[in-house]
Order: C-alpha cells, then structure tokens, then sequence
C-alpha cells in the first residue's frame, strides 16, 4: 500500500508513550502522532515529592528492546527483596532476588524520570508529539476514526489509542458502558525518608484497613534510604490523613509501618486519590482502541499497573507488524481479535492477582487469622513455595 497509515494516540502519559515507542520499534512505516492535553513538566520535583512507579522483570526486557534500559537503569531503586507482613499478628515471609537466581526482582522508577526517558525516545524514534493539545470531541461514524481538536482541527488515523483515562463523552460517543464499583478505601501517596543506607528491601505490609506498600527508591546520598509510600486507607480516614501535619502525619504512618527501618525522618507532599475498580463492556469500537488506565484499573498494592499497559503495548505492536505485513487494515475488528482475546485474559488474571492479594489479610476473626499467618510463616520457610509467589510479581507468566 502506497499511502501511509497513520496511528493517533490521545494521551501522552506513561501508557500512551509506552504505546507510541512499542508500535514504532517494530513499525518505523506507520505514521504515529500523540496529543497530550497538558504541557510536559520540565526540571526535576523535590526528592521527598516524586512519584514512582514499579517495573517487573518482563517490563525490563520490554525496555531493553525498545532502546529504553541503558539510559534508565542507573536512575532506578533495585528490589532486591519483599518482606511481607500482617499487622499485629505473627508469620512474615521474606522474597528474595537469590530465590530467583536473578539481581532483582523489580526496579522502581521515578515518574518524572521515566516519562523524561519515554519522551525523548518516543521523539527519536519519530513519533510526532503534540503538547498541549485537547481532544474536543471523537467521531465513529466515518469511515476511518476522527478526533477533533479544541481548535477545531479534524485529525483522521487507520486506528485511534486512547490512552487518556476514562471520558465520559468519549465513552458515550463509542458505545461503550463503564462500570464503576468503589471498594470503600482511598490511596495515600507519598515518599518518606529514613536513616542508613539503601539495601534495596521493598515492604508490603497488611493493616485492618488495607495493605501499606513501601518501595525502595534510588539513592541520592549514601546516609539516607528514601520509599515511595502507597497506603490504602478507609474513606472516613482519608480527609484527616491528608490534612494533619507533617509531625502528627509521621508517628501515625510510623505506627502503622513499625521500626524496620528505624525512625522516619521526613514525609513529602502526600496525594490521594479513591480506589475505584473499572471495566469497560468492551476495548475497542469503531477504529478506536482503549488501552492503559482507560482499559483497566488496577488495586496499587502490587504496582502491576503500568507494567500490564508495557506488555499490551508490546503484544498491540506485534499484532500491527503482522497487519502492516500481509497489508491488513490495522483497525479490522478481525484482525485485532488474537490482541483483545489475549489483553483480556492477561487484564482478568492481573486484576484477580492484585484484587486477592489486596483483601488477602482482611480481618476475619482468629479462627481463619491463625492458619493464614501460619501458611505466611511457612511461605518463608519453604523457598520454591517463594519463588512461586515471587515469580508473578516479575512478569515472567508472560515471558
């Protein structure tokens, strides 16, 4: 086919780029354009303020192909270990990097970090990047799929990425039902700073009230360790948490994490946001194809995320070199079907991993308590019972 075919994203996010880099590695035919509605931030947020985001071992093969991993590795926090835990109750369990036979078992990334790398690749690779651009309105009625820009701008594409969250009028115009379902608990987020050297633990660590991750971030001083805290409070506490002040903010997260890592010494901006579950009735209509946080939405305990949006970004590439190669309309709903078939079963097996792991250590009284905490115990002692539990959480069932 003589023409090129064009790919649009909407969203310029970590997801959206994520996408852009992966259809471009393995397409450098297809035209691909990305709007992002904000500005990209430039200089770097204050180190107790950042945000971070974890990256399983798959997703590090993923970088490695794209071009991504040498300018990012030396920028990241190694989780070298998992120490698990139950509040108030005996039986602990500690996942290591040697159950494996690997370095790590995952890195965290900065946010800011991150997406600086994805941009500048996407860029590299070609992609053309718009910021800040709006999508005003979507069009499914014609032929081939139309956005149309807050500036009146009618952009056609063979197929539209919608990487943008979740929009109601978008939804509306394609037909498509979400679903919300609130499961009563917020998230708090922020980082926290401690004394000692970065050994590279990772905590996730059970409360009455939902699981408390604390995930090692990379060192800027050899005399401080610094986590990016996700901590999944009840909606009643959430106002309050947020409000109270820093000192008073400190002793209750240290009541609540403990003393494994001493004293806290300092707690960054915190942000918040509800824990809500999503599902679209369908992921893709008309030319357009739903994909990040607009094709699912995952409980934060085990930062599964953004490494799920790498590997449908990964599988959506593929699907689009075997189209371009047998010169296939990259948006026929047959030809995209082996894609959504397998996304679908990944999403539903992700969500239940994450949303089991999350209401795993839910209070039910001492009768199913005690054989919970002594199966965590045993966890510990047995290290292929590890390995086991440690080898989803690095991706390697997608392999």
């Amino acid at each position: 086919m003589s023409q090129a075919r064009r790919v649009l994203i909407l969203g310029g996010g970590l997801a959206g780029l994520s996408f852009a880099i992966a259809i471009a590695t393995e397409n450098p035919e297809l035209e691909i354009t990305l709007l992002e509605a904000q500005p990209f931030e430039a200089g770097t947020p204050n180190p107790l303020d950042t945000r971070g985001s974890a990256l399983n071992l798959h997703s590090v093969t993923l970088l490695e192909r794209w071009g991504l991993w040498s300018e990012m590795a030396t920028r990241l926090g190694a989780i070298r270990d998992i120490h698990v835990s139950h509040r108030g109750h005996f039986g602990s369990a500690l996942m290591t990097a040697e159950d494996l036979g690997v370095p790590a078992l995952g890195y965290v990334a900065e946010n800011h970090e991150l997406g600086r790398c994805l941009l500048e690749r996407a860029q590299a690779l070609g992609v053309d990047v718009r910021a800040p651009v709006r999508c005003a309105a979507i069009d499914a009625k014609v032929p081939s799929p139309v956005v149309i820009t807050s500036d009146g701008e009618q952009m056609d594409a063979d197929l539209v990425l919608i990487a943008a969250g979740v929009s109601s009028d978008w939804f509306q115009a394609l037909g498509i039902e979400v679903k919300e379902r609130s499961v009563g608990n917020h998230a708090i987020v922020f980082n926290a700073s401690f004394s000692g050297e970065q050994r590279g633990r990772a905590f996730e660590r059970f409360t009455a009230n939902g699981p408390l991750a604390v995930l090692p971030l990379p060192s800027l001083t050899r005399n401080e360790q610094r986590f990016n805290v996700v901590w999944s409070v009840p909606d009643k506490e959430v106002d309050s948490l947020t409000a109270m002040g820093e000192d008073l903010f400190r002793t209750r997260f240290q009541d609540v994490f403990g003393w494994r890592l001493g004293a806290v010494q300092a707690v960054g901006q915190r942000s918040r946001w509800p824990l809500v579950r999503r599902a679209a009735s369908e992921l893709f209509r008309s030319g357009f194809l739903l994909v990040g946080n607009a094709a699912h939405t995952l409980h934060p305990v085990a930062g599964q995320g953004l490494n799920l949006s790498l590997r449908e970004a990964a599988l959506l590439a593929e699907t689009l070199t075997v189209c371009r190669n047998d010169e296939q309309p990259l948006a026929a709903l047959g030809n995209l079907k082996g894609y959504l078939n397998q996304v679908s079963a990944e999403q539903h097996f992700v969500t239940q991993s994450t949303d089991t792991l999350a209401t795993l250590f839910d209070h039910r009284g001492p009768v199913l308590d005690a054989p919970r905490n002594a199966s965590l115990t045993l966890l510990d002692l047995v290290p292929f019972a590890r390995a086991r539990v440690a080898s989803v959480g690095t991706g390697r069932r997608y392999g």
